[in-house]
């Protein structure tokens, strides 16, 4: 298990860009690759337009799924159940705001104070909270042949805490 704990780490310290899967008002499939920050609580934190598909689909049905995703071969990757919701209050919207900005100007300088994302302002910062977590791995036999593709899920109690 610490392996995996360990190896959920490494991806969210090292990938930023996270599809957002919703649903369509009609049912069907949507997904949408942000710029994600996650707290110590894993919950991830993003800006976007509250007129956007996937906001607005956000808004009708909260639950969403999050695939965090290694590309090189065999490494895996970290999926996430959550629930998602815009951040209208100040006090939660200054939280994540001061989370992603942290990140966000690492890549791309500044991404402007608060007030651009409350009130009339033409995005929101959103917030998804996870329910569930797996780490995917892979398995090698000798001759470094993945043999076997899985998920395995990290109870929430262990790998918080020790984040």
């Amino acid at each position: 298990m610490e392996e995996r704990i360990e190896h959920a780490r490494e991806i969210l310290k090292e990938i930023h860009h996270v599809p957002v899967a919703t649903v369509n008002q009609d049912g069907t499939p949507h997904n949408s690759p942000v710029f994600m920050a996650f707290d110590d609580k894993l919950r991830g934190y993003w800006a976007s337009r509250p007129d956007s598909l996937h906001s607005r689909n956000i808004a009708r049905n909260s639950h969403v799924f999050m695939v965090i995703f290694d590309s090189k071969e065999g490494h895996g990757g970290l999926y996430i159940a959550a629930e998602a919701k815009a951040l209208d209050d100040p006090k939660q919207a200054g939280k994540g705001h001061a989370i992603l900005r942290r990140l966000k100007e690492q890549f791309y300088g500044s991404m402007g104070e608060l007030d651009a994302y409350l009130g009339e302002a033409t995005q929101r910062i959103y917030c998804a909270v996870p329910q569930k977590i797996w780490v995917n791995q892979s398995e090698r036999d000798a001759n470094g042949i993945i043999t076997k593709d899985a998920r395995y899920e990290i109870p929430l109690e262990i790998l918080l805490p020790r984040l």
